[in-house]
This record gives C-alpha cells, structure tokens and sequence, in this order.
C-alpha cells in the first residue's frame, strides 16, 4: 500500500513512513461483531500527501443492528466528511487545520448515528498523521496509545464515570479496573447533539508505535502486554493478533479491535499489512519472533445497554 508521507521543507529530517494495520475480531462470547475500522489504504496518494493519513474506529453500542449501524455510519461518515474538506495544511503548523476538520468530520458523524439508529451509539477513536505531526481524538472509552522509548502513554481519556474518579483522585488506576461501574460512559456518539471531543497534538518521532483499540482489547488485556507486544513484534498485523490472542485467551467476552501504526524511515512492504476496512480475521506468514506473551486471568463482561438514567453502561 502507498504509505508516504508529505515531506517536510526541512531535508535535514528523515522522511516518515507509516507502516499500518487493523483488525477487528468479534471474541468468544459475542455472536456478531459491533466494533468497526477504516484505514487510509484506499485513499489516493494525492490525497493523502495533501491531508494526512486518517485512521478511525468505532465500538457500537445498543444491541444487534443498533451497534453495528452506529459504528459503520461513524467510520464512513468521519472519512468522507474530513477527506472532503477543504484543508490548507501549513508545512511549519498543520494542526489548527487538522482539528477543525476532524472535529467537524465528528460532530457530523454524530448528528448521522442518531438519525440512523434512534437510541444507538458508539465510541470513537481517530488519528490523522502528517508528515511529523500526529492530531488524535477520542469519544468514549476507545483508547489511543503512543510507545515511546518502550514508555506506553495514552493519548486519548476515557469518558467513563469511573475514569473521572481516577482523575479526582478518588479512585487508583488499579482500582478503576474491577469497579462495579467501571464501564459506565457519559460521552458517546450518537447520544446528544454536545459532543465531547478529547483531543490531543503530538510531534512524532522515528519509531514510535501509535495504537488505537476498542476496550474488548485494553479493557482485557491491560497496558503492560500491550507494550509488551508492541515492542517486540515489529510486524503491525502480527502485534495485533498476538493482542487479539490474549484478550481472548482471557475468555474474549468482548469485540476486540486494533489498529497499529509504526513510525518507519523504510517503505512498508508493496503488499500492506491487512484489510484497509473492517474484516474477518486476518493472517500474515512472517519470520517475527514472537515474545512470551503473559498468562492473564479471564474477565466477565455481558453486552452494553443504555439504563433509564442516560449513561451507556456494561452490566458486570
């Protein structure tokens, strides 16, 4: 797949490549997949050089047909609506650009989940990279990870009750992971017309990793094996089936979905790394050593629904 990036007036940086795949698995427990992927494979080069390289995925929420429709509405309309924009990309400053069109791209998404589902929702979590910069933004609980120096830092936060507990101190990360509401969210597409939008500029740097996953993937699995994986495995299909194994090594109670990006100064290879859409499982015969991946302990978890009270929820 074509993935080159505008190059930078300044010939004295590399020139970045993004090496890239998704995956998307519906688990062990459910019987239909409400999680949902878009790559830029299937954008034109030129588009690209102009706009960046937009990455998006979405876990639906609602119940059969309602949470599938919520998630495919939301990654077709954020690409076409930011792809459509008309963006003046500052080599020396791009971001200001790059918010304004994905937040708006966004916002429409919202406005299409609830005309198409009337009650449905999703999470959402999207990136555009250009040239060395990266603008990530996240609705939800669906989490954005950037590896760094083999230091895994979240880029995104998660709109969950409990999360806003961690941040006033009331509650430890630790103890945020087995909290009886711990998949209580007051933020999804799809559930009101003010939507709010984390958003977060970096400047990227070669050879880091940028990952964007569902919480069937994060929620199980923890951030210790997903840097684990990620530092190890440089195959970006690889590293996500080695996740997707252990989430459901776990008893995969959830729709487990990822996206890897690597930061390269090397073209990826001709043939890509998987499917530029949401797909079944996916294979890739490689020479990757793969690491010792840890033993984890299965969790429980039944399907989302939305209590009287407003608030997406996961009963426990």
């Amino acid at each position: 797949m074509p993935d080159k990036t505008s190059e930078a007036p300044d010939t004295s940086k590399p020139v970045l490549y993004y090496h890239y795949a998704g995956l998307t698995d519906t688990g062990m427990v459910r019987d239909h997949n409400e999680d949902a992927y878009i790559l830029p494979a299937n954008t034109d080069a030129d588009t690209l050089a102009q706009k960046g390289y937009l990455y998006v995925l979405a876990d639906g929420m609602g119940g059969h047909q309602k949470g599938e429709v919520a998630s495919a509405v939301t990654i077709e309309t954020v690409n076409a609506e930011y792809y459509a924009a008309t963006l003046d990309l500052s080599p020396d400053a791009p971001e200001s650009a790059i918010v304004q069109a994905l937040a708006n791209a966004i916002e429409q998404a919202n406005l299409e989940v609830m005309a198409a589902t009337q009650g449905g929702g999703t999470t959402i979590a999207t990136a555009v990279l250009y040239g060395d910069t990266l603008v990530s933004m996240n609705v939800g609980d669906s989490r954005i990870y950037l590896l760094r120096d083999n230091q895994l830092h979240r880029l995104s936060r998660d709109h969950s009750l409990v999360f806003r507990l961690v941040e006033m101190g009331k509650l430890t990360e630790e103890e945020s992971l087995t909290h009886p509401r711990r998949n209580v969210l007051y933020q999804a597409l799809g559930q009101g017309d003010d939507v709010d939008i984390h958003i977060v500029k970096e400047k990227l740097q070669l050879n880091d990793v940028v990952i964007l996953c569902s919480d069937g993937l994060w929620g199980e699995v923890g951030d210790q094996a997903i840097k684990e994986v990620l530092s190890t495995i440089t195959n970006p299909l690889t590293a996500i089936e080695q996740l997707v194994d252990l989430a459901n090594r776990t008893g995969g109670p959830d729709n487990i979905t990822a996206i890897v990006i690597q930061i390269s100064d090397q073209k990826a290879p001709s043939e890509g790394y998987g499917s530029p859409v949401k797909s079944p499982q996916a294979t890739l015969d490689n020479d990757d050593t793969h690491p010792s991946l840890p033993v984890l302990q299965p969790k429980h978890k039944k399907p989302r629904t939305l209590p009287e009270n407003g608030h997406w929820e996961e009963n426990s």
